[in-house]
């Protein structure tokens, strides 16, 4: 069983799901949904990942470092090993990247690489609430607080945005 998921055939299970959309809504709803939630989520995990790996090599390198870190949450403490915590997330990234490569894979099978350069040209919103919502049902979640967006989103959907042209070949 993987770090990343439980189910070994849930990337199988998303390209049926799409190919299901497709059928019923339509092809832009289909990537929106395969590339623009899906795939998106786990470009953005492997960003995350990569984060907490840089974060956790920045306090290596302080003189009194030490690995253990305690936090209490009301009545509960949660001990934390560094060291173990960075030795895991550099396996998920190892997991992540093969997923993707898979992934890729999968979704090329059954899509055309015309379709899929369309969708990126498109310039697609990104996540669950991006491919889902018409775009005043989006600005007026976006505008109530219920979509987080700033420039700092900003800034790194674009970076996982670039990054999923580059699991496709798309420049």
């Amino acid at each position: 069983m993987g770090k990343i998921f439980t189910n070994p055939n849930q990337l199988e299970e998303w390209i049926e799901a799409a190919e299901v959309i497709q059928a019923q809504f339509g092809i832009e709803k289909a990537l929106g949904y395969v590339i623009g939630e899906k795939f998106y989520n786990l470009v953005s995990m492997l960003h995350a990942f990569h984060t907490r790996i840089r974060a956790i090599d920045e306090e290596r390198k302080k003189p009194n470092y030490n690995p253990i870190r305690e936090r209490t949450y009301g009545n509960s403490k949660l001990i934390e090993n560094l060291d173990e915590t960075y030795e895991d997330e550099k396996a998920r990234v190892i997991e992540a990247e093969g997923l993707l490569f898979k992934f890729v894979s999968l979704i090329n099978q059954v899509f055309y690489p015309h379709e899929i350069l369309k969708y990126f040209q498109s310039h697609p919103r990104l996540g669950a609430m991006g491919h889902i919502t018409s775009e005043e049902q989006y600005e007026f979640m976006v505008s109530t607080g219920a979509i987080p967006h700033s420039l700092d989103t900003e800034i790194e959907d674009a970076l996982i945005f670039g990054d999923m042209m580059k699991h496709f070949g798309v420049s």
